[in-house]
């Protein structure tokens, strides 16, 4: 399994599949109507995972965008290290919204 992707690589697997997607965002950052077009999306901010990761499904495999990329980075580790099955996609919501945008 990889460890992280592109936008594009995302991209062209949530077009012949769908996929799970935990969106690390606080609240007021929150914009998945371009996310929910693709995928199943799960709301749970960054600051509220580590209190709730034992709800995840260890059988499926999560693909997790922060803002950047860089909080879901670390927060893939953390998931990998306690047994799930999770992809950073990089450049998190910011380069998908751009990559949908050009």
């Amino acid at each position: 399994m990889n460890l992280s992707v592109t936008t594009l690589e995302f991209l062209s697997l949530a077009a012949t599949q769908p996929l799970n997607v935990i969106d690390l965002r606080d609240p007021e950052f929150y914009d998945t109507a371009e996310l929910k077009g693709f995928t199943h999306v799960t709301q749970i901010p960054l600051t509220q995972l580590v209190n709730q990761f034992t709800q995840l499904d260890k059988d499926k495999t999560y693909y997790l965008f922060s803002q950047f990329g860089d909080y879901s980075e670390t927060m893939a580790q953390f998931l990998r290290d306690k047994g799930y099955k999770v992809v950073n996609v990089i450049g998190g919501a910011t380069a998908f919204s751009s990559y949908l945008a050009s």
